[in-house]
C-alpha cells in the first residue's frame, strides 16, 4: 500500500524572458527567449528592443502560467529541431 504522504509533488518549473545574443547568418542577432520552453518571441540587431520586450514580459506574463503558443515561435524548422 502507498500512503499519500509518501507521494512527492512534482512542481511545474516557472516561466520567465531572458536574452541572449547569438549569431545567425554573420550577423550578431540579439533575442527575447521564453524559459524553459525556449521559444524566440523577439529578434533584433539592437539589445536595448529586447531587453524592453524581456523586461515587460518578467513584469506581466501575457500569457501567464502557460507561457506564449508555440506558433509565436520566431525560429526556423532547422533551428528549432537541431538540423544542419
Amino acid at each position: 500500500m502507498t500512503n499519500k504522504n509518501n507521494q512527492v509533488r512534482k512542481r511545474k518549473p516557472s516561466i520567465y524572458y531572458k536574452t541572449e545574443m547569438v549569431k545567425k547568418n554573420n550577423e550578431i542577432i540579439w533575442r527575447a527567449v521564453e524559459r524553459p520552453s525556449g521559444i524566440v518571441i523577439k529578434e533584433s540587431f539592437f539589445e536595448e528592443d529586447v531587453k524592453s520586450v524581456v523586461k515587460f514580459q518578467n513584469k506581466n506574463k501575457t500569457f501567464g502560467v502557460f507561457g506564449f503558443p508555440k506558433f509565436f515561435d520566431l525560429r526556423d524548422e532547422k533551428e528549432k529541431y537541431g538540423i544542419k
